[in-house]
């Protein structure tokens, strides 16, 4: 089972592209069976966020201690949450506030569990990951 990260905001946000030869981060359109996630938003342009790994899965960088990855899943899970983080300072200024569903696939219209504020600096923590079934919103980083 993998992780799927979703975000929405006010205005569209930006596609990046998924390169099979080079698996990184990227954002895409939703597949027909995730539309059902729509529910979770209260803004309408929403879009799916996906790791190196395909899906969210990568971006669980802190949830466990480092000896427990091979030392290339551990850097392409950092490089994946620093993408993501460059991502938002690019999106945020430009779309507003924007709102993040992370759950496991097949719980897209569960009731959320967690909830908080993150920025784009929470993503690059070493202890950052995201929680099931968490609804949290984006904001700028602090000045």
């Amino acid at each position: 089972m993998c992780m799927m990260i979703y975000l929405s905001a006010a205005k569209p946000l930006s596609k990046i592209e998924w390169n099979e030869a080079e698996p990184r981060f990227y954002i895409s359109t939703l597949a027909p069976n995730e539309e059902r996630v729509s529910c979770q938003f209260k803004t309408q342009n929403v879009v799916y966020a996906g790791s190196y790994e395909g899906c969210g899965c990568g971006f669980q960088y802190g949830e466990y201690p480092a000896e427990n990855y091979e030392p290339d899943e551990l850097k392409n899970r950092r490089r994946s949450l620093d993408d993501f983080a460059k991502y938002l300072r690019n999106e945020l200024p430009k779309v507003g506030a924007i709102e993040l569903f992370a759950c496991w696939d097949g719980d897209q219209e569960a009731a959320p569990e967690h909830r908080r504020s993150l920025t784009p600096a929470s993503l690059e923590a070493n202890d950052f990951f995201f929680f099931q079934k968490e609804c949290s919103t984006l904001t700028e980083d602090s000045r």
